[in-house]
C-alpha cells in the first residue's frame, strides 16, 4: 500500500545525503586550494646541498621545483632536473612516473625547460636512478624559445634491429653516480640501462661512443630498459672516448647548431655538429678566459646565423642549419664525465670561419 509519509522520509534522507556530499566536496576543494596556495614555495636552502632527505621532504610536503630535462610522452619518458642555484654544474635528475590518468595527461603536455612544481614521493627499488611517483603537478612557467618552427618529431618506435640483435654502437647520454646510472642513445631513442657492475661503466664520459652488449628487460614496457649482458667478456667496448680528446688541439668542421637561451643559460650558445662513426656529437664554441672575447665570438656566430636563416630546422633540443658549415680551431675541453657537451676553446673570432658549399 502506498505510504506518503514513508516516501517523504526517503526523499528527505536522499536530500540530506546530497547536501552532505556537496558540503564535503566544497570543503575538500577549499582545502586543496589552500594547500596549493601555501605550497610550491622555493626554499633556496633545500637546493643548495641537494641532500636526498631534504629533497624527499620537500617533494612530499611543499613540492619540488625544477625544470623538465626531457619529455617524450609517446615513450612515457619524463625527467625532472633540479639544480643548485649557486653551482650551475651541480644538479640531479629524477624520472617521473604516474598511476593516475589525470597526472599522466598533465605529464604529456610538458616540454623541455618547462618549470614545474611536483608533489609526490620517491619509489623504492628503482635502482640508482630515483623515480618520483607524481601525485600533483603544477606548471609554473612554460618555456618558449621564441622560434616559430615545426617541433622536432622523434621516432619513438623500437627499431627492429634492437629486438633482433644483442649489441649496437651508440653514444653515452648520461653517466652518473660512479657508473651506477647509465643512459645511452641509439638512433632516436634515449634508453636507460640497468647496471649491476658499475666498475664496467664508472670510467665512461657523456658523449663516448660505445658498443653495448645487452638484453632487453621485460619491465617496464615504456620506456624500454636494457641490461648489460654480463655473459659477454666485455659488455661495454669504448670505441671513441671523449676523455682522450681533452686538451688536444683540433680543427673541426660541422653544421652550425644553436642552443637557444634557457632557464639555465641566459644567452644563445652555438655548437658544431660533428659526426664520428655516423654518430652525431655537439661541440660548443666558447672562450672562458675573456668575457669580451667570448661575446665577440657569439656575436660573430649570431651574425653568420642570422645571415643564413633558411633553412633552419628543429633538432631534439637545438636548432640546426643543415646548409651552414663552420670550421673551428681550438683546444678540446672535457672537464667532467657529466659535462653536457665537449667544448672547443677558441682564442678569438679568427678561429671560426664559414665554409662555402660548392
Amino acid at each position: 500500500m502506498f505510504n506518503p509519509k514513508l516516501l517523504k522520509n526517503i526523499f528527505l534522507a536522499f536530500l540530506f545525503s546530497v547536501v552532505s556530499l556537496l558540503i564535503i566536496n566544497n570543503y575538500s576543494q577549499a582545502q586543496s586550494t589552500n594547500e596549493i596556495t601555501n605550497s610550491c614555495i622555493y626554499h633556496e636552502e633545500i637546493y643548495q646541498d641537494l641532500d636526498s632527505d631534504h629533497i624527499s621532504n620537500e617533494l612530499e610536503n611543499n613540492g619540488l621545483i625544477g625544470n623538465i630535462h626531457g619529455a617524450v610522452s609517446d615513450y612515457n619518458l619524463f625527467v625532472l632536473s633540479v639544480r643548485n642555484p649557486q653551482n650551475f654544474f651541480d644538479h640531479r635528475e629524477f624520472s617521473l612516473v604516474a598511476d593516475q590518468e589525470n597526472i599522466t595527461n598533465n605529464l604529456a603536455t610538458l616540454k623541455r625547460h618547462d618549470q614545474v612544481c611536483i608533489k609526490g614521493h620517491f619509489l623504492r627499488n628503482t635502482g640508482s636512478q630515483k623515480h618520483i611517483l607524481v601525485e600533483d603537478l603544477k606548471i609554473q612557467e612554460v618555456y618558449d624559445n621564441g622560434v616559430n618552427l615545426d617541433p622536432y618529431q622523434r621516432d619513438v618506435n623500437i627499431p627492429q634491429e634492437l629486438t633482433e640483435n644483442t649489441s649496437f654502437i651508440g653514444k653515452v647520454h648520461i653517466v652518473n653516480n660512479e657508473g651506477k646510472i647509465l643512459v645511452v642513445e641509439y638512433k632516436d631513442l634515449v634508453i636507460p640501462v640497468n647496471v649491476r657492475k658499475p666498475e664496467l661503466t664508472e670510467n665512461l664520459y657523456r658523449g663516448d661512443i660505445i658498443k653495448l652488449h645487452y638484453t632487453i628487460q621485460s619491465k617496464p614496457e615504456k620506456p624500454t630498459h636494457l641490461r648489460l649482458n654480463l655473459r659477454e667478456e666485455n659488455p661495454i667496448e669504448i670505441i671513441d672516448s671523449l676523455k682522450d680528446w681533452h686538451n688536444q688541439e683540433k680543427t673541426l668542421t660541422g653544421k652550425l647548431v644553436k642552443f637557444s637561451k634557457s632557464p639555465q643559460v641566459n644567452f644563445d650558445v652555438y655548437a658544431l655538429e660533428v659526426e664520428t662513426q655516423e654518430i652525431k656529437r655537439y661541440f660548443t664554441l666558447v672562450n672562458f678566459e675573456n668575457p669580451e672575447t667570448f661575446k665577440n665570438i657569439r656575436d660573430k656566430l649570431t651574425q653568420i646565423w642570422d645571415n643564413n636563416i633558411d633553412p633552419i630546422i628543429a633538432g631534439r633540443n637545438m636548432l640546426i642549419n643543415p646548409n651552414l658549415i663552420i670550421e673551428a680551431q681550438g683546444i678540446i675541453n672535457v672537464e667532467s664525465p657529466q659535462q653536457a657537451n665537449p667544448q672547443i676553446l677558441l682564442d678569438n673570432t679568427e678561429k671560426i670561419n664559414q665554409v662555402n658549399l660548392t
